[in-house]
């Protein structure tokens, strides 16, 4: 199953192991993410509706999908997917 994203995809490792964001990376292409859709960062207030959010619990990526942003920056997420790397 690969993921379908056509907006951000935020990458949280929470880890300063630049490894580990390297190796996500790649599994997140392999899971059909666009490179060019991937950003490093932890500031979600940058996503929008139907973005995408990736954090790291190792030996997982747990993959949510923001489904609600209100208008004082609370944002909703749900879990749809985790990778193992």
């Amino acid at each position: 199953m690969t993921l379908n994203c056509t907006g951000k995809v935020l990458l949280t490792t929470n880890t300063s192991d630049d490894g580990i964001a390297e190796v996500a990376k790649k599994k997140l292409i392999e899971n059909g993410i666009n490179e060019s859709q991937i950003m490093l960062g932890h500031d979600i207030q940058v996503l929008e509706i139907d973005d995408l959010y990736v954090s790291y619990d190792p030996p997982d990526l747990v993959v949510r999908i923001v489904y609600d942003k209100k208008e004082n920056g609370m944002i909703k997420m749900k879990n749809i997917r985790m990778i193992k790397i």
